[in-house]
């Protein structure tokens, strides 16, 4: 079984062909999809303007290869009113998979360490625009190692708080951040994202973790 795990792909009212391209490749190259955490991009679109919109071109492949989907803080369980069955089989919070010898536990990470917009109800669109817009220039100017300075103290954070709970053949994966990352020593994964023209997923496949960066 090699499973696909990716997250904070923040689809919006701005269909990309280019990204639509580069995830239905990932997602047909796999045998099971989870997605874990900020498929599509609520502080933009409610719910049923995601799933009327040409994503929903992504929702068949993602049934075929019976996708699980976990809520993220972009796409809470609430925006999601009861209709995340139109691209998954499955809906959780968090899961626990077992691939090889290892376990897996697997969420989006909001729950463990809270961003910014812990502060809000509702992020507003313009400010959520802003801040993808500004984070889209840091990279193009700074590089993505400017992100990490950023993001990395969240996954450190993650760490604390999970690594002295897992035993020698447990992993926490988590999204969220932005931030991809694999610590080995505290057993520790985040998917980074898929924005802004990279591309950044795992496959497992009997318990062998590959990372993939890519461009799209």
């Amino acid at each position: 079984m090699k499973y696909l795990i990716f997250s904070d792909s923040h689809l919006n009212d701005f269909f990309d062909e280019r990204k639509f391209n580069f995830l239905k490749r990932i997602i047909l190259n796999s045998d099971r999809v989870i997605i874990n955490g900020d498929f599509w991009e609520a502080y933009d679109l409610k719910i049923n303007s995601f799933i009327s919109s040409k994503w929903n071109k992504l929702f068949k492949y993602l049934k075929k290869n019976n996708s699980i989907y976990l809520f993220g803080n972009h796409d809470k369980k609430t925006y999601a009113e009861g209709k995340a069955s139109m691209f998954s089989i499955k809906q959780e919070y968090k899961i626990k998979i077992k691939s090889g010898n290892k376990i897996f536990f697997i969420e989006h990470g909001d729950k463990i360490t809270p961003l910014w917009d812990k502060y809000f109800k509702r992020v507003p669109r313009f400010l959520n625009r802003f801040l993808n817009s500004l984070e889209k220039t840091i990279i193009a100017i700074l590089g993505m190692n400017a992100i990490g300075i950023l993001y990395k103290k969240f996954n450190d954070d993650m760490k604390k708080k999970k690594s002295s709970v897992l035993k020698n053949n447990e992993y926490l994966v988590c999204g969220h951040t932005h931030w991809m990352e694999f610590d080995e020593k505290n057993h520790y994964i985040n998917l980074g994202f898929i924005k802004h023209g990279i591309g950044q997923y795992v496959t497992i496949e009997n318990g062998k973790v590959e990372f993939h960066n890519e461009k799209y």
